[in-house]
């Protein structure tokens, strides 16, 4: 992606210029660049050397900002090892003793991933020197001043000379390599591990023969690899004409690599193989991957065909691993027809490989080529005779740094922003996805891969996905709306336009704070969509389905909130334009979408719809559109009227809906205003004794049934019933419920008067009248009523003894004078008799209650003789039952029971013992007690009087004595009028100590 470019590299922090630096470039710092317009530049390093040490360099590696180098000189070959960002001394170790005297020549050094384990293969300059190939390892330690290289040789690798290492990222650590593979000149692969301690322990394993016995087939490449988040592993293995893949998934605790080729080796699997024919001795494999990343992204194979550039798969359970095969050209084949000189120039000797390119060292220049579209973005000559001879590039893998050396000099090549063209690349090439996700940083670069992909897409037939790309763009709005806007479908326009209005009210979030041409702009587009969405829904000749779909994609964009604001402020012109089309409903639907409810309602009810009016004024929340429009509503459909007035439940005033309810002209009205009355009563709870009025009279009229039930609710008490009881009598009587007249005149304790109505229809509601008074004269007198119309006349005795059953308050006697003279006696006998035993009963018990009573009136009269001589001794000695003090000192109180209290030791313990109104009570006698006092005393203090008003003083005085005995007789009663151990004590057990535990809480704390 296209990004600004950076003031310093990518990978690496800046390096302090100290004066004992060791690295550094030509200006001084090897990190601290200027602002350049190109990807790649070469910046040398000097590499501050010891002073003893001399020489060509041979070899460089780098890893994690470790660089380790050799120098050689005919007199000493010298180690050097290198941390670049930061400036300590390097580490140094001289090899001339295991070169055995220089008949060793070193061919190839590898690093591994954290920079502190190195292999140096080394093999014999000549073949009669008698010596054998192997390899030293070099592990390295460092403090922050000093480094300590420690060298060994690994004799149990005889006559083989490692040609590739494949260090282990996932086990390797600073202090052993873990598990890792070794490629030989032979073909073959090792397993070993190496570390410090190891010296004698090294163990070797052969795990694979790719030679397959040739005394020359070089491993060229190798590089252990693990996909990520599971444990398959994947080895891949180059030699100059094949490049080879293993994989096998491991146990996540298996140190050991041998079971990846255990299958290969055992013949149950065949290695996945390329091969690819050559002229050159050599290949190379380079992997990218992001910094700090363990998994590379990309993989790149320098072979006789050229360069292959492919992805690597993460499926883990995939069997393909290297993905894609690009291929850029090289021309060996032209190569193969030049002279040793030319071919030389020619041929690259190495490459390292970006995210984006593959950067080339040939023998007199760098050259850098787009993986992308195979063309030559950098061209670096290199003059031998200035900086020496180029001997080869590499990357290190954990920073992302590129480093060039020669005999005679380092560069750094720096990537800067290497990515700032893809964008453009992709575009070209018609990868618009690709091209958009690389150009999202740089608006203008973004536009025109949107523009370009939208041209495409129209071009293509596409509209819609053009519509979507061109709203993105800064296109010009009057050229691509003259592009769509021949178009039959209308699709694309309205999809262009809503994605451009999109934009416009995403900016500003309130449209108040827009600028007049913004909000106008905005205005525009709003009443264009609207009329391009009223020509779809409206279009002729198309199905229902047709209408539907665009009449709900219409609703969604009417309901936006931007859309709402504009359209709100703009009523005037969106309903004219509406109005236009002629659309009732969208005109509606506008309408309900401004709050404008009451014109909605107009315009139905005046077309006679009622039922939209009715779902209309449900869709908003201003009440007083139910009282305007209800009653209309109520004489076409009262069933649905009458349930959308329930649904709004207590929202409504129940008495502004009278207007509504007298419309009871049909059966089906009047059903349902009982309906809503019934409801607003027993659910609303109202009270209003209109509502409650109103109710009655239509049960009285047409529901008499429901009316006693209604009355029976209510209740008998008058003074909570919430109807007119008068009105109630009234109604009931015109309209002859004759059993409602009987309630409502027990009710208005007209007893009389309910019995002979209901003894003219219902003898047994009479009785039960008969029966309610609490008086039991009245009820005797009702129920005499009852027997005179029940026997007068009939001389029926068994009903008059049945009379005499049900009321307890009839007597034989009460009945005779109902029956003619000539009645015999002899049908009474039973009762009379019956009658007399009851009266000789009475008499006895009275006669005994008078006894009883006489008996309890002398022993009173004996207790108060001996109250009277009752005489309690008090002694000098005697002290208060509270505070055991001497009783005389103060004023006390003397009980009977025998305890005795000075008056104010009671009276702070019979405080807490009163209820708040005797509390009260008494706090107000000792107010008025002291105010008497201090008259008294003012009254005393009076010198100057007359005869006159000495007389007069006299009288008053005795008043005052009195009242003050009064207010000290009430006191004493309330704190006196029982003991308090025998008494008050004894009623309080039951009460707890504590009322307040609040309080006691807060005190505990």
């Amino acid at each position: 992606m296209a990004q600004a470019m950076p003031n310093q590299p990518k990978f690496l922090p800046r390096m302090a210029n100290t004066s004992n630096s060791y690295v550094a470039t030509a200006s001084g710092n090897p990190f601290d660049v200027e602002e350049e317009d190109e990807i790649f530049s070469k910046h040398k390093m000097v590499l501050r050397v010891p002073t003893d040490c001399t020489g060509d360099l041979m070899h460089l590696t780098v890893s994690k900002n470790w660089l380790v180098c050799l120098l050689g000189s005919p007199e000493r070959t010298t180690l050097l090892r290198f941390f670049l960002p930061r400036a300590i001394p390097p580490g140094e170790v001289a090899l001339e003793r295991y070169l055995s005297g220089s008949g060793y020549k070193i061919t190839k050094i590898f690093l591994d991933h954290t920079g502190h384990h190195l292999v140096i293969s080394v093999v014999p300059k000549s073949a009669s020197a008698g010596l054998s190939a192997d390899f030293l390892y070099v592990h390295s330690t460092e403090s922050s001043t000093v480094q300590q290289l420690k060298v060994r040789r690994i004799e149990k690798f005889k006559d083989h000379e490692i040609t590739a290492v494949a260090f282990n990222p996932y086990h390797g650590n600073e202090t052993t390599t873990g598990p890792i593979l070794l490629g030989t000149s032979r073909g073959l692969v090792f397993e070993t591990e190496l570390s410090p301690t190891s010296d004698s322990h090294t163990q070797r394993k052969q795990l694979y023969d790719l030679g397959l016995g040739r005394p020359k087939y070089p491993i060229t490449g190798l590089r252990l690899l693990r996909v990520p988040n599971s444990s398959r592993y994947i080895v891949v293995v180059t030699s100059p004409e094949c490049i080879y893949t293993f994989q096998e998934t491991l146990k996540p605790e298996e140190r050991t690599l041998q079971p990846i080729f255990a299958g290969y080796v055992n013949g149950v699997q065949e290695p996945h193989c390329e091969e690819r024919k050559t002229d050159l001795t050599y290949s190379q494999l380079r992997f990218f991957a992001p910094p700090n990343s363990k998994y590379p992204k990309q993989w790149a194979w320098l072979c006789g065909a050229g360069i292959r550039v492919g992805e690597l798969s993460i499926d883990a359970s995939g069997s393909a691993t290297l993905l894609g095969d690009t291929l850029i050209s090289l021309d060996f084949e032209k190569a193969k027809h030049l002279s040793y000189e030319e071919r030389r120039l020619n041929v690259p000797k190495a490459f390292v490989l970006t995210e984006y390119h593959a950067v080339l060292l040939y023998a007199d220049h760098i050259r850098a080529v787009c993986l992308l579209n195979q063309e030559l973005v950098y061209h670096e000559p290199l003059d031998e005779a200035r900086v020496g001879k180029p001997l080869s590039i590499e990357r290190d893998d954990i920073t992302g740094s590129i480093y060039v050396y020669t005999v005679k000099a380092v560069f750094n090549l720096r990537v800067t922003n290497e990515e700032r063209n893809v964008w453009r690349i992709y575009l070209d090439k018609g990868q618009y996805e690709l091209a958009t996700a690389h150009a999202a940083e740089v608006p203008e670069h973004l536009d025109l891969v949107l523009a370009q992909r939208a041209d495409a897409a129209f071009s293509e037939g596409s509209y819609e996905v053009a519509a979507d790309y061109y709203a993105e763009t800064a296109k010009s709005f009057e050229e691509v709306c003259l592009k769509f806007m021949v178009l039959p479908d209308k699709r694309p326009i309205i999809n262009y336009v809503k994605k451009r209005l999109g934009r416009l009210t995403t900016m500003p979030a309130d449209m108040e704070a827009m600028e007049e041409e913004h909000a106008t702009a905005i205005k525009a587009l709003v009443v264009w969509l609207v009329d391009l969405y009223l020509i779809q829904i409206n279009m002729p000749d198309q199905n229902e389905d047709w209408r539907q779909a665009w009449q709900s994609e219409y609703d969604e964009f009417m309901r936006e909130p931007p859309i709402l604001a504009c359209t709100t402020r703009n009523s005037a012109a969106v309903q004219q334009l509406i109005a236009e089309h002629a659309d009732p409903h969208n005109m509606a639907q506008f309408a309900i979408a401004i709050g404008d409810y009451e014109e909605v309602v107009e315009q139905q009810l005046k077309a006679e719809r009622y039922a939209e009016a009715l779902q209309t004024l449900g869709k908003q929340r201003d009440m007083q559109l139910y009282y305007k429009y209800a009653p209309v509503l109520m004489e076409k459909l009262p069933k649905p009227t009458i349930d959308a007035l329930i649904a709004q439940g207590a929202n409504l005033e129940v008495e502004k809906l009278v207007p509504t309810l007298i419309v009871i002209d049909t059966r089906e009205q009047r059903e349902q205003t009982i309906r809503y009355l019934e409801f607003a009563i027993y659910k609303l709870n109202t009270t209003n004794d209109a509502i409650h009025n109103f109710l009655l009279h239509l049960y009285a009229q047409h529901e008499p049934k429901l009316l006693m039930k209604y009355l029976e609710i209510q209740g008998r008490d008058e003074s909570l019933v919430h109807y007119d009881i008068h009105y109630a009598l009234k109604v009931c009587t015109d309209l002859d419920v004759k059993e409602a007249c009987v309630f409502l005149q027990c009710i208005l304790r007209m007893w009389i008067s309910a019995v002979d109505l209901a003894l003219k229809f219902d003898m047994k509601l009479a009785k039960e009248t008969a029966s309610r008074p609490t008086d039991s004269r009245m009820r005797r007198k009702l129920w005499l009523r009852i027997a005179y119309h029940d026997i007068k006349g009939t001389n029926d005795v068994k009903k008059a003894l049945n009379l005499l059953k049900e009321c307890d308050l009839l007597r034989i006697e009460d009945l005779l004078p109902f029956f003619s003279d000539f009645e015999k006696i002899d049908n009474f006998k039973e009762a009379i008799c019956d009658a007399l035993k009851d009266y000789n009963q009475r008499i006895q018990e009275l006669q005994r209650e008078m006894a009883e009573t006489q008996e309890q009136s002398d022993r009173v009269g004996k207790e108060l003789q001996q109250l009277r001589e009752h005489k309690i001794r008090i002694d000098a000695q005697d002290t208060c039952s509270i505070c055991e003090i001497m009783l005389p000192i103060r004023p006390f109180f003397v009980f009977i029971c025998g305890h005795k209290f000075h008056s104010d030791c009671l009276e702070k313990q019979v405080m807490p013992l009163l209820n708040k109104e005797r509390s009260r009570r008494l706090g107000i006698l000792k107010q008025q007690l002291e105010a008497e006092m201090q008259t008294q005393s003012q009254a005393q203090s009076a010198t100057a009087v007359t005869a006159t008003a000495t007389a007069t003083s006299a009288t008053t005085s005795v008043d005052q004595q009195r009242k003050r005995s009064e207010i000290k007789t009430e006191i004493e009663d309330i704190l006196a009028s029982d003991c308090l151990y025998c008494s008050m004590f004894i009623e309080t057990i039951d009460q707890p100590f504590v009322d307040d535990w609040e309080q006691v809480n807060v005190e505990w704390e």
